[in-house]
């Protein structure tokens, strides 16, 4: 009997391995992934996006016969380059988080936690509040669509089976967690400043008019200030990340030529 829907056996694996890259990088990228959103929705969307993007996709890299090995080490190498690509996106995040944290030491809310619903893990209060207004700011620049174009040039960087290693991607990344810590301490150098200010000045109170409980009124002046040089700074805070998303096109094919 005639095969009625010939399938070449190539065009299938490519499929697969857009798809693995694909599920990886929406799987790991905030907003667009994460534990927020459900399983099925997720795959959903990796499916339709690979869908979208096969027919732009140059697929005569990919072997015929080839063996179960060597498609699982194509498969490993698909998922690296998608979760490599979706760290770019998850780094920024991590310079705001790490912002809160301590700005969250020096206010006093060290101890206070709440659970971040995208990683179901415990974050400082500040860090939530800092990091709803980094999402709110990533899907109001449009900086999700830079991603998904991000994701959609990878494959003209390094083309389907074209991963050629993870030393020089390893490098890059030891660069950008760096470069999250220097983030994320400017983030919260307004606040440590200000609250060094005060404690300086509250010393010198201490020392010249004894009659004042420095205990009693230094706390809630703590938080005050604090809260107060938040909603100050959050116009500046917005630019700064304003200017981390429009670069993250750039960020996320450097990352792509480290692997190339």
């Amino acid at each position: 009997m005639p095969n009625l829907f010939p399938v070449d056996p190539a065009v299938i694996q490519a499929f697969l391995l857009i798809f693995t890259r694909v599920t990886a990088t929406l799987a790991f990228m905030p907003i667009l992934g994460g534990q927020a959103l459900p399983t099925l929705v997720k795959g959903g969307f990796a499916l339709v996006t690979t869908i979208v993007l096969f027919p732009f996709i140059d697929v005569s890299r990919v072997p015929v016969d080839i063996d179960v090995l060597l498609i699982g080490l194509f498969v490993f190498g698909e998922a690296l380059i998608g979760v490599a690509t979706a760290m770019v996106v998850s780094l920024i995040f991590a310079a705001v988080q790490l912002a809160g944290a301590a700005i969250d030491f020096q206010i006093g809310f060290g101890i206070v936690n709440v659970v971040d619903p995208v990683t179901n893990a415990q974050v400082s209060v500040t860090g939530q509040l800092l990091n709803i207004t980094a999402m709110l700011l990533f899907m109001a620049v449009n900086a999700h669509h830079w991603a998904l174009i991000g994701l959609a040039d990878s494959f003209s960087i390094v083309p389907l089976c074209g991963f050629s290693g993870a030393s020089g991607v390893a490098n890059l990344f030891i660069d950008m967690m760096g470069a999250v810590y220097v983030t994320g301490m400017q983030i919260a150098a307004p606040v440590t400043v200000t609250l060094l200010l005060k404690q300086a000045a509250m010393g010198i109170i201490a020392r010249t008019v004894p009659q004042v409980n420095i205990f009693i009124v230094g706390f809630p002046l703590t938080i005050g200030l604090g809260m107060m040089t938040i909603a100050i700074c959050l116009p500046a805070f917005s630019r700064v990340l304003t200017a981390l998303f429009i670069s993250l096109g750039d960020k996320m094919r450097l990352v792509m030529f480290s692997m190339a």
